[in-house]
């Protein structure tokens, strides 16, 4: 059984979360306190439906955050420190999974100005794109600017059976991943039982 298969019985098992306005990217201590469970099955469900070869590795990072903040600092602090991320107490589990996806290149955080070639760009860097060789130029000589050109990439994205996401970090930032238009919804309800957010980018 994969994770993606255990996640209804995970779900099912516990009570439910407090409502999603409650919640906040980065700081999950806003519910009651997730368990390390949830915390795994969030990576490795991810890990299973971006065909990453390393998801031990990705979630050994997010626990390393969670139990040991002062040595994944230290770990990657050249990448933190342009976070501004310099005290132990400001490291955070979700946001060292965002860190992790971005270097396994299966996220890409792009600004929230942005048009539509800025987009094609962003999402040529993904690994999900490249790898399923995605011809992207039907967007090209969009004039859609910001969240909309982000919206019409997601439209085309879920023509091809794909899901184009943002994993929120309360910033102005899109951190973006492309994923299984069928894991999005299971991935949003464990993202939710951390206190954190997988927002759908579509029309």
């Amino acid at each position: 059984m994969g994770w993606l298969d255990k996640i209804g019985q995970l779900l099912g098992a516990k009570p439910p979360v407090p409502d999603e306005g409650a919640a906040h990217a980065l700081a999950p201590e806003t519910l009651s306190e997730p368990k390390m469970d949830d915390w795994q099955a969030l990576c490795m469900a991810l890990g299973q439906t971006l065909a990453l070869d390393d998801s031990d590795e990705l979630w050994g990072e997010v626990r390393q955050a969670i139990e040991q903040p002062a040595q994944y600092l230290d770990r990657f602090a050249d990448e933190l420190i342009n976070r501004g991320i310099e005290e132990p107490e400001h490291v955070t589990p979700w946001l060292a999974l965002v860190e992790g996806l971005q270097r396994r290149k299966q996220n890409f955080e792009l600004d929230w100005k942005l048009n539509m070639d800025d987009a094609i760009w962003a999402l040529q860097q993904l690994q999900t794109v490249q790898q399923r060789g995605l011809d992207l130029q039907a967007l090209a000589g969009s004039k859609a600017l910001n969240h909309e050109a982000l919206q019409e990439a997601g439209d085309y994205l879920r023509s091809q059976g794909l899901s184009l996401v943002s994993i929120d970090i309360d910033t102005d930032c899109y951190p973006l991943s492309v994923l299984e238009s069928s894991a999005v919804a299971p991935l949003q309800a464990l993202a939710k039982r951390v206190g954190g957010k997988l927002l759908a980018l579509h029309n």
